[in-house]
């Protein structure tokens, strides 16, 4: 009986030969076509009435096409400034209380203020945490 090091050797040749023997799919298993790149967490205070503070911490990541990503890279301060100054004025129009943010409104305004830094290569904008406090 092999023992389980000699299996994975076993699988992992195999699956290289599959791969050689089919050329398109060992170029496409090489190619990814998106990326993603993770801005990180945004932290905005909250216009509140109160001696409480409240705030939203909104987490983004950004889905872009492969061959772009090293520009994206690049400009990151960039996105990282566009991302804050629209939650902040977000923030300023009541539009991320709890119970009342439309992640979806969320997803496109960022998209459209990231697209104004950088557009080419943008897919999406995804939203990976909207926390309420």
């Amino acid at each position: 009986m092999p023992r389980p090091q000699s299996r994975r050797t076993l699988l992992g040749g195999f699956a290289g030969a599959v791969l050689l023997a089919t050329p398109g799919l060992a170029a496409e298993a090489q190619k990814k076509e998106y990326d993603f790149l993770a801005l990180g967490d945004f932290t905005v205070n909250l216009p509140s009435s109160g001696r409480r503070m409240s705030y939203v911490v909104v987490s983004v990541t950004l889905e872009t096409r492969s061959a772009e990503m090293q520009g994206f890279k690049d400009v990151s301060p960039l996105l990282r400034q566009a991302v804050l100054r629209k939650l902040m004025s977000m923030s300023e129009r009541n539009e991320l209380r709890a119970g009342q943010t439309d992640p979806a409104l969320l997803r496109d305004s960022l998209y459209d203020s990231l697209a104004q830094v950088r557009e080419e290569g943008l897919r999406d904008v995804v939203i990976t945490r909207l926390l309420h406090s």
